[in-house]
């Protein structure tokens, strides 16, 4: 009997963030002098990934920092002027346009229900979007479908809870397909909480 295919890969950052098995990850926001930093943790409970704001003049950014070695993965930036509705994300921690990776645009502030757009560095004119987070931040539930189709390839989910939400506590978790960048998922997790709670 042939043994099933591998899932096709969704590379978006780095091949090794690509798992053959489905993989589930905390995200979790910490209180901290900037209130934007957060801990990613596996179903074991170990810290795998930090999420560190880093301040630059008035714009915003954070470095995604790979395991204990804390390597510099991704650095995220706020580039919008109007309601953070843009966001660019950099290979290590540069801001190099030559190293950006992926734009993310959120099409209106006031929105209610989410729908954010994810452009590769590739897709310059940004006519049709490489990726789609659809579903309701404030229900708790968003999932992340490959261009503009239903075609599913992580859930992201936040934990409802007002106490941690008072506290500036903010939990999900990222439920990510086989073959899918865990790196990529997890930097719309932290970019979609910064669209909905630095306006």
């Amino acid at each position: 009997m042939a043994a099933p295919p591998e899932p096709a890969a969704t590379q978006v950052v780095d091949a090794r963030f690509c798992a053959p098995e489905a993989t589930a990850f905390a995200v979790t926001k910490i209180i901290s002098v900037t209130g934007r930093d957060f801990t990613v943790t596996d179903v074991t409970g170990a810290a795998v990934m930090q999420v560190e704001a880093a301040v630059f003049a008035f714009q915003r950014r954070s470095l995604l920092l790979d395991g204990a070695a804390r390597r510099p993965v991704l650095t995220m930036r706020d580039s919008g002027l109007f309601m953070s509705t843009r966001w660019e994300v950099f290979r290590g921690d540069s801001t190099s346009g030559r190293n950006l990776l992926f734009t993310v645009v959120r099409s209106s502030a006031f929105q209610v229900r989410t729908k954010i757009y994810v452009f590769l560095a590739g897709n310059a004119s940004e006519q049709a979007p490489d990726f789609v987070i659809r579903g309701s931040y404030y229900d708790g539930a968003c999932t992340v479908c490959t261009g503009n189709s239903d075609a599913a390839i992580a859930q992201i989910t936040r934990q409802n809870t007002a106490g941690g939400a008072l506290l500036g506590r903010h939990t999900y978790t990222a439920r990510i397909n086989p073959g899918v960048d865990r790196a990529f998922i997890l930097a719309l997790t932290v970019i979609l909480d910064e669209m909905h709670h630095h306006r």
